[in-house]
C-alpha cells in the first residue's frame, strides 16, 4: 500500500510512495524508515533495476485551476544494510512510461546503522518540462535501485529529523484570472454659498470607495478660484 504524505499543499494532490515487486513484504521493518528487503540481486544499472521492478514511486499534480512549477528534492536520508543496494537513479514522467534522468546516479552510502547516509537534494527548478504544469499533467517521479549483493539487503528512506524526512518543493499559482479593480461614488457636491465662519446651511458630502485596487484612491478638488 501506499506510504500516504503527512503536509501537502491544498491544491495539489499527491499519489503515496509505492514500492516495486522486487521488494519484499515479509520479515520485521525497520524503526522509523521506509522501505524493506530488496528480494533481487544481480542488478547493475537503472536499466536493469526497471526490468526486476526494483524501484519506488510517487506522483503529483496540480488540482484544477491551478499551475504547478516543482523546484527540488529536499535533502533525504538513505539507510541500507551491508548487502543492500548500493546504487540508484532518480527519474521522471510526465505520460507515466517514458522516464527521463534526473542529474546523475547516486551512490547511497557505506553506513549500515540506523543513522543512514546523508543525501544531497536534488535540484529541478532547471527541468523545463516540470515547470507550469496544469491539472491534466501527472508526474511520476521514481528512484531505480540496484547493487544488492543478498536476497535479504535493505534498503529505507530514513527518519533522520524533526519534522518530514522526504520532501518536493515547489510552488502552485492559481489560473483564474485576479477580478477587475472598481470605484464606487456616492452623494453629490453642490455647490456651497457661506461666508466665512458662517456655516452652510446646505451641507453636501460624497463617498469613495473601491474593491480589488492595487494602490490607493486619490481625490483631487477642482481648482476653484475663490476656494477657501
Amino acid at each position: 500500500f501506499p506510504s500516504h504524505d503527512t503536509t501537502n499543499n491544498s491544491n495539489v494532490t499527491i499519489g503515496g510512495l509505492t514500492r516495486g515487486t522486487a521488494f519484499g513484504v515479509s520479515g520485521s521493518p525497520a524503526t522509523n524508515a521506509w522501505g524493506t528487503t530488496l528480494s533481487v540481486t544481480n542488478l547493475t544499472s537503472a536499466t536493469t533495476a526497471v526490468a526486476a521492478n526494483s524501484f519506488i514511486t510517487f506522483t503529483i499534480k496540480a488540482n484544477s485551476g491551478y499551475v504547478l512549477s516543482i523546484t527540488n528534492i529536499a535533502a533525504y536520508n538513505v539507510r541500507r544494510s551491508s548487502t543492500g543496494p548500493t546504487s540508484g537513479q532518480w527519474q521522471y514522467s510526465t505520460n507515466g512510461s517514458s522516464f527521463t534522468d534526473i542529474a546523475s546516479a547516486i551512490t547511497w552510502g557505506t553506513n549500515n546503522n540506523s543513522s543512514g547516509n546523508a543525501q544531497n537534494g536534488i535540484a529541478i527548478n532547471g527541468i523545463s518540462a516540470l515547470q507550469n504544469l496544469s491539472s491534466s499533467t501527472t508526474v511520476t517521479f521514481r528512484c531505480t535501485i540496484w547493487g544488492a549483493s543478498s536476497n535479504t539487503g535493505t534498503w529505507y528512506l530514513n527518519n533522520f529529523q524533526t519534522g518530514n524526512d522526504f520532501e518536493l518543493a515547489g510552488t502552485v499559482a492559481s489560473t483564474n484570472s485576479p477580478p477587475s479593480p472598481t470605484i464606487s461614488i456616492s452623494g453629490s457636491l453642490f455647490t456651497v454659498n457661506t461666508s466665512y465662519g458662517t456655516a452652510s446651511t446646505t451641507p453636501t458630502s460624497f463617498m469613495v470607495s473601491g474593491a480589488d485596487l492595487t494602490e490607493g484612491i486619490r481625490v483631487t478638488r477642482p481648482a476653484y478660484r475663490d476656494w477657501e
